[in-house]
């Protein structure tokens, strides 16, 4: 298996010649990329566009959190951009996810719910009395968006096992915070850390990873550093 194939490259930069530049360097190793809130918020309909031509798939990481209405029609013109895929919030409830589903209907987009963001930390929980942990939280979440019919679910690798045999066949689990080696990057600020290796055993469908690669001096060399070591 060529690991390469389920791999998402977040182009984590402000301006748009930087991720047009990584998806040069990067060239046919990497198939997928992810647009997230900074650089969509300046360039977002230009990157899609440059992606579209590149034949690359994209997955727009806005990660909705609206009234139902918004997020209906948000998703329904990331539809109609041909983006692949797109996320919503789980924390947004039934009508939101409903509403989301709706609006990608008929389309190639695939809706993923994020469940707890990798850098949230537990401890975090008490401020809202939450009596429950993290991977309880994840659960309930990742059947919410089973129930509400998205595609999968954006969770970290240390929930990923756990959810893998509660979840239908096909149900994708998409894990970020992956860390070759488990070596933290500049400005860290993900809790849930897990290498390439561990995030597969896990039963992760797709991994997406970053900064690792795109703070790298040799973005192409880094790509294929971090599975050469994961897969030795």
């Amino acid at each position: 298996m060529n690991p390469l194939k389920n791999v998402i490259v977040a182009l984590d930069y402000e301006n748009r010649d930087e991720a047009f530049g990584l998806v040069d360097t990067l060239g046919d190793k990497i198939s997928t990329y992810k647009i997230g809130p900074v650089l969509f918020t300046r360039s977002g309909p230009e990157i899609i566009q440059y992606l579209h031509k590149k034949k690359k798939q994209i997955f727009v990481d806005l990660k909705l959190h609206d009234t139902p209405q918004v997020v209906f029609a948000t998703i329904r013109q990331l539809a109609e951009m041909g983006v692949d895929f797109a996320t919503v919030h789980c924390l947004g409830g039934k009508k939101m996810l409903e509403a989301a589903s709706r609006g990608c209907r008929n389309s190639k987009l695939n809706l993923l719910g994020i469940t707890l963001l990798t850098s949230f930390d537990p401890k975090e929980a008490a401020y809202w009395d939450w009596e429950t942990t993290s991977q309880k939280s994840v659960s309930q979440l990742a059947i919410l968006a089973q129930e509400m019919r998205l595609k999968g679910i954006v969770c970290s690798v240390c929930e990923a096992k756990l959810l893998r045999p509660l979840l239908y066949p096909g149900f994708l689990l998409i894990t970020p915070g992956i860390r070759p080696q488990l070596k933290q990057v500049f400005e860290e600020d993900q809790e849930r850390i897990a290498s390439p290796q561990e995030a597969i055993e896990a039963g992760a469908d797709y991994l997406i990873i970053g900064r690792p690669i795109t703070l790298s001096r040799d973005p192409r060399q880094a790509t294929e550093n971090i599975f050469a070591e994961s897969y030795s």
